[in-house]
C-alpha cells in the first residue's frame, strides 16, 4: 500500500471523526432519505448543592418525518435521587436550528434529580429505540419495512457541592425557601377526644428528599404514628408546595398544657445561608370527660357495638349486677376444678375464658410479640413497633391490624368511664386470637 493510499485513509478517517463530534449520538441516516436523529441533554444548574434539586432534560432533534419511539433505556444512576416529570401523552415538536441547520425538536423526557453527596456524578445510560417509516422512491414501487434506529444521549456530569460548614444541628435535607407551621383542629376538647395536629412544611426546595421534625407532645397524650402527606404544584421545579405530618392524639388528663415549639433548619442556595425556622408554641385546655356519655367513634372495632339510650343509674346498676354474677360464677369454678399451670407466654385466648379483659388481651398480643421475636413490646412507641415489626418480616395487613387492636384496648383501658376489668366485647376477643396466630406463623420465633 503506497505512502498516498495511507495518507488519504487517515485523512478520511480523520474527517469522519470531526464530523461525529459535530452532532452529539448521531444515528445516522434512514435508507436513502438522509434523516439525521440525535439526542442532547441539558440540565438546568451543574453546580448544585447537595439535596438541591435540578431538572434534567432530553430533546430530540429530527429531520423530515418525526419518528417513532418504540423503547428506552432508562438512566444510570448513582447517589442520585431521582423522579420523571409527568409525562405527555403527545410529544409536541417545534421547528428549531441547530449549528446553522433547520431541524424540528421534541422534548421527550425530563427528570426531577436530587445529588445526595457531593462530588463529581455521572448520568448515562439513556437510550431510545425508534421507528423510521420508509416511503417507496419511485412510482409502483411496494412499501419498504420500517428501519429501527437506537441512538443514545450524551452524558451530564453534576458537580455538586456540599452543604458548608458547620452545618448547624436540626438540618435534616431542607435546601430551598419555606415556613414551618403547627396547626390544631381544637385547642379546647375534654379528655379521651381525639385531638388532631398538623405540622406543615410549605415552600420551594426540596420537599422530595427532607425530613420533617418531630413533634414532641405531653406524656398523658396518646397518638398514633405520623401520617405523612406531600402537596406540589405540578410539574414545578425545584418542587413547591407543602409536605405535612398529621398527627391524632388522644388528651387522657385533664389540665393546660402547652405543644413546644417545634424547630427545624434549612439552608437557602441562593444566600448560601443557614436559617432555622420555628413554629408558635400552642396552649391546649382539657376539660374532664363527661360522666355516663360513651364517646361515638372510640375505634373501628368499638363502633360497632350496639348504642345505648337507657339511663346512666340503669346502667351502673346493670354492670354492677353483672360483675357480681361474674365474680360469683368465678368463684365457684375455682372452688370446684384443681389448680391448673399458668398459661405459657403467647397461648391463644379461647372465647370460652373468662379473663378477657382489656387488659389480660393486651398481656397477650405482648406475649405473641415477644415470641414473635420482638424485646420489650410494650416499651416501644407505635413507630419504633412498626419497624420491629418489618425487621421481623410481619406483613402491612397484620401491621395496621395489630395498631387498631392495641388502640382500641388502651381507648377502653383509658376510658374514664369504662370498667378495665370487664369482659371485653366477643369481637375484639376473637380478633386478639387472630392476630395471635397470625404473629405466631408470621414472626421469627427467638431460639
Amino acid at each position: 500500500m503506497t505512502r498516498g493510499v495511507v495518507r488519504y485513509l487517515f485523512r478520511a478517517l480523520f474527517m469522519l471523526m470531526i464530523t461525529s463530534l459535530c452532532f452529539p449520538a448521531i444515528a445516522g441516516a434512514s435508507g436513502n432519505r438522509g434523516n439525521k436523529l440525535f439526542l442532547t441533554s441539558s440540565i438546568s444548574n451543574n453546580l448544585p448543592y447537595v439535596g438541591q434539586e435540578i431538572l434534567l432534560t432530553y430533546t430530540l432533534y429530527f429531520n423530515d418525518v418525526a419518528p417513532k419511539i418504540t423503547n428506552e433505556t432508562p438512566l444510570s444512576l448513582r447517589e442520585v435521587w431521582t423522579k420523571e416529570t409527568l409525562p405527555e401523552r403527545y410529544i409536541k415538536s417545534i421547528p428549531t436550528s441547530f449549528q446553522g441547520k433547520p431541524f424540528r425538536s421534541a422534548i421527550v423526557k425530563q427528570f426531577k434529580l436530587v445529588p445526595l453527596q457531593s462530588g463529581k456524578i455521572a448520568v448515562s445510560g439513556y437510550s431510545i429505540l425508534f421507528t423510521l417509516p420508509q416511503e417507496p422512491t419511485a412510482e409502483g414501487e411496494k412499501e419498504l419495512s420500517d428501519t429501527r434506529v437506537r441512538i443514545t444521549a450524551p452524558d451530564v456530569i453534576l458537580s455538586a457541592q456540599a452543604i458548608p460548614e458547620p452545618v448547624p444541628e436540626g438540618f435534616s435535607g431542607a435546601v430551598g425557601t419555606f415556613q414551618l407551621d403547627l396547626l390544631p383542629n381544637k385547642q379546647i376538647l375534654k379528655a379521651g377526644e381525639p385531638l388532631s395536629l398538623k405540622l406543615e412544611l410549605t415552600g420551594t426546595g426540596s420537599l422530595h428528599t427532607l425530613k420533617l421534625p418531630d413533634l414532641r407532645l405531653p406524656a398523658s397524650f396518646r397518638q398514633n404514628p405520623p401520617e405523612i402527606t406531600t402537596t406540589l404544584k405540578t410539574n414545578s421545579v425545584p418542587a413547591s408546595g407543602s409536605i405535612t405530618a398529621t398527627i391524632i392524639s388522644w388528651p387522657q388528663s385533664e389540665g393546660n398544657y402547652q405543644i413546644p415549639v417545634v424547630s427545624t433548619v434549612i439552608f437557602n442556595p441562593d444566600t448560601k445561608q443557614f436559617k432555622t425556622l420555628f413554629t408558635k408554641s400552642l396552649n391546649i385546655t382539657v376539660t374532664p370527660a363527661l360522666q355516663g356519655t360513651i364517646k361515638s367513634k372510640v375505634s373501628p372495632l368499638i363502633a360497632t357495638e350496639q348504642k345505648n339510650n337507657l339511663p346512666p343509674q340503669l346502667i351502673a346498676t346493670a354492670i354492677a349486677l353483672l360483675l357480681l354474677i361474674s365474680g360469683t360464677a368465678l368463684f365457684l369454678i375455682k372452688k370446684h376444678t384443681s389448680p391448673t399451670k399458668s398459661q405459657p407466654e403467647g397461648t391463644v385466648v379461647r372465647q370460652t375464658d373468662l379473663s378477657t379483659s382489656a387488659v389480660n388481651l393486651k398481656q397477650l398480643l405482648f406475649a405473641s410479640l415477644k415470641k414473635a421475636g420482638i424485646k420489650n413490646p410494650g416499651g416501644l412507641t407505635r413507630m419504633e413497633l412498626k419497624t420491629a415489626l418489618q425487621d421481623i418480616g410481619i406483613s402491612d395487613d397484620i401491621q395496621s391490624e395489630l395498631t387498631v387492636m392495641l388502640d382500641t384496648l388502651d381507648k377502653i383501658l383509658y376510658s374514664p368511664i369504662r370498667d378495665k376489668e370487664a369482659k371485653a366485647p366477643e369481637l375484639i376477643v376473637e380478633k386478639v386470637n387472630a392476630l395471635s396466630k397470625a404473629l405466631k406463623a408470621a414472626g421469627n420465633p427467638r431460639t
